[in-house]
């Protein structure tokens, strides 16, 4: 059975030094890509361009700024920046928006940007672009964890008619890659049904599983190429927000039932540093 490698306490700061990450280039990366998301944000907005990469790359550096934030313990920073990303995505009809709001901690945008993807795919005309049905895979996540209430009680007689509809139309994307860590579809759907169809966490902890064990992979991955490394000069992040956002939604039900995601990951991630590093990174996200 793992456990902490460090004793419990550390602060993330703490513990990315441990694990030999350069904070000082973290910081000045931070800077730069908070100033460059601001650039391209005020660009779409002035620019006559019907081009919408200004605002996917702003999308972009504000998650990564957010992610950076949470290393060094700039949690009010990270929330902002969180956020910033989440209104990018939710300007280009993007789902992944309400994972970004989940994680700067603003459940109400979370919640109502899932329900209008929902609603908007309910729709006889389904004005979903096909290219985002992949996507509807968050907004199920995000209403099946239940961060404002519970999921599809305004869905007449049978509050389960639309996830039934939905997680059938994902199906045929179950092998599709999903995220920055590539995660199948098929696990997220996983996720989605343990907690709709359970009141007992020991499914939803299974269906956690894949995605501790891809985040442990790629975690120790990326530690071997030690100048990458202490730089984060590759696209995964020790605070990898699609993995940090699927464990704090999956937290908010667990905790409702007893348990919580951290005793999970304490038991069962096969490395004890990125058990650490991940554990931390969702206790300061939830706080």
């Amino acid at each position: 059975m793992s456990g902490p490698h460090w004793p419990e306490g550390n602060s993330v700061r703490q513990t990315a030094e441990k694990l030999h990450l350069d904070l000082k280039f973290v910081e000045r990366d931070l800077t730069f890509r908070r100033g460059i998301g601001m650039s391209y944000l005020a660009q779409s907005k002035t620019s006559e361009s019907t081009s919408r990469d200004p605002i996917a790359f702003a999308a972009t550096c504000f998650r990564r700024a957010g992610a950076h934030a949470l290393l060094i313990d700039d949690l009010k920073l990270a929330k902002e920046m969180f956020s910033k990303s989440a209104e990018c995505y939710a300007r280009l009809k993007r789902p992944y928006a309400a994972m970004m709001w989940s994680l700067a901690r603003n459940p109400a945008s979370a919640s109502r940007f899932s329900e209008e993807n929902l609603s908007e795919f309910d729709q006889r005309e389904r004005r979903l672009p096909t290219e985002l049905y992949g996507q509807l895979i968050y907004s199920l996540l995000v209403k099946t964890a239940g961060l404002n209430e519970p999921y599809g009680q305004d869905v007449g007689s049978d509050p389960g008619f639309r996830f039934r509809q939905v997680s059938s139309e994902l199906d045929a994307f179950s092998t599709s890659s999903v995220g920055m860590i590539g995660m199948p579809m098929v696990s997220y759907l996983h996720l989605a049904n343990a907690m709709r169809e359970n009141d007992s966490p020991a499914p939803v902890f299974s269906s956690l599983l894949p995605f501790l064990n891809a985040y442990d992979l790629a975690f120790e991955t990326a530690r071997s190429k030690a100048f990458h490394w202490r730089r984060l000069l590759m696209p995964f992040h020790p605070a990898e927000p699609d993995i940090l956002s699927v464990f704090f939604l999956a937290d908010k039900w667990l905790s409702r039932r007893g348990s919580r995601a951290a005793d999970f990951i304490r038991v069962r991630s096969d490395s004890r540093q990125a058990a650490t590093l991940l554990e931390e990174a969702l206790e300061a996200i939830e706080n």
